[in-house]
């Protein structure tokens, strides 16, 4: 029997939709899709627009195909489908349960129903109708951090080799540095990357600086990262560019406070030798018992569990500081995170004089 419910799901937004349009197209070819396939639109953010979009998906469910052939309704990028404002509301779920109710009653024969959506909440009667009539697919980001490494470091792999390309390991790392864990992100890079390299098959490091884009969150990476290099100019320029972009300044300062922080746990394991250097990387050892309770219950990202190449990186910022000038600097950054909220001084302002106190503490004396 020919499965006729798909439900799609994940917050791997690029796969949910590269999938769930795989199913549409091998199910509809493209002749018939004027009339063979309904699309409706499901993310909305109101109630009211979730109600009329679940009874259009309802209403198409139950109307036959045109000259009585068969149809596909793709419910396309549902919103509601968890206990968010829009999902717990009374109106929406009503709505929603008469789609699983029919769901689980039997579609009509030739109808087949297509549900992609970011997250469907499993304790739902709409999740378990999907779950026993049809096929379930779900493309989910790991929970934990190093978890999210591994698997952007095996998509990046996997896409890479599809294309054609190959990195060497510190390439692949300042890529991936740039572009974050957004799927389809790393997809649109690597298409530029291939583009731009022509008959090339190895991608250097001018290439990734030259072509690729920073994302969002990897910005706000660049600037943690100029700010442990020691280069005030390149942490000014990436600073301006984010506040232009509307990022928020708290949010800067408390990412500069976590780069801090870990550098401070880099510096004490360099000098008490739980950290061990070869060439361009590096590599924790071993680390008394209460630090490895505390890396392993108190930390949300472990840093054992870092690349070795990323790990590397940490090590050559975390040599640049003083114990003092990291103790400094992370003053500055908690003197910087009240001014934002209680300073008669503009936000940038209190931002760059954070970065130029920071960066200009050579009169600290190394240890």
């Amino acid at each position: 029997m020919a499965t006729s419910v798909y439900l799609i799901s994940g917050d791997d937004e690029y796969f949910v939709a590269r999938e769930a349009t795989k199913i549409v197209h091998s199910l509809v070819p493209e002749g018939d899709r004027d009339l063979g396939l309904d699309i409706i639109d499901g993310a909305v953010g109101l109630v009211d627009d979730a109600r009329r979009a679940t009874e259009s998906c309802v209403a198409a469910l139950l109307t036959l195909g045109m000259f009585g052939g068969t149809k596909l309704v793709w419910f396309k990028d549902v919103s509601f489908l968890v206990d968010n404002k829009v999902g717990k509301s009374e109106t929406v779920k009503s709505a929603v349960n008469k789609l699983a109710a029919v769901i689980k009653q039997g579609l009509p024969e030739g109808i087949t129903l297509v549900i992609s959506t970011p997250k469907a909440d499993k304790r739902y009667a709409f999740y378990k109708a999907c779950k026993a009539a049809g096929e379930l697919q779900e493309f989910s980001m790991p929970d934990k951090a190093y978890q999210v490494e591994k698997y952007v470091e095996e998509k990046v792999k996997s896409f890479a080799k599809e294309r054609g390309i190959s990195f060497p390991e510190s390439v692949k790392q300042e890529f991936l540095a740039k572009v974050g864990s957004d799927t389809r992100q790393m997809v649109c890079e690597l298409d530029k990357l291939t583009t731009y390299m022509g008959d090339r098959k190895d991608v250097t490091l001018d290439d990734v600086k030259s072509i690729v884009s920073s994302s969002k969150s990897s910005l706000a990476w660049d600037l943690a990262d100029a700010f442990g290099k020691h280069d005030l100019s390149l942490s000014l320029s990436i600073l301006r560019q984010l506040l232009f972009q509307k990022e928020s300044p708290l949010g800067l300062v408390m990412a500069l406070e976590g780069r801090i922080r870990d550098l401070m746990i880099y510096k004490e394991g360099i000098s008490r030798g739980w950290v061990k250097k070869s060439y361009n990387k590096a590599s924790w050892g071993d680390v008394p018992p209460v630090v490895d309770q505390m890396f392993s219950e108190e930390y949300e990202r472990d840093p054992r569990k870092i690349h070795p190449f990323r790990v590397g990186i940490f090590v050559a910022q975390a040599e640049r500081f003083s114990r003092a000038e990291l103790t400094r600097c992370h003053e500055l950054a908690m003197e910087a995170h009240e001014a934002l909220v209680s300073s008669t001084l503009t936000q940038p302002m209190t931002l760059e004089l954070m970065l130029i106190k920071m960066l200009s503490l050579r009169h600290i004396p190394r240890t």
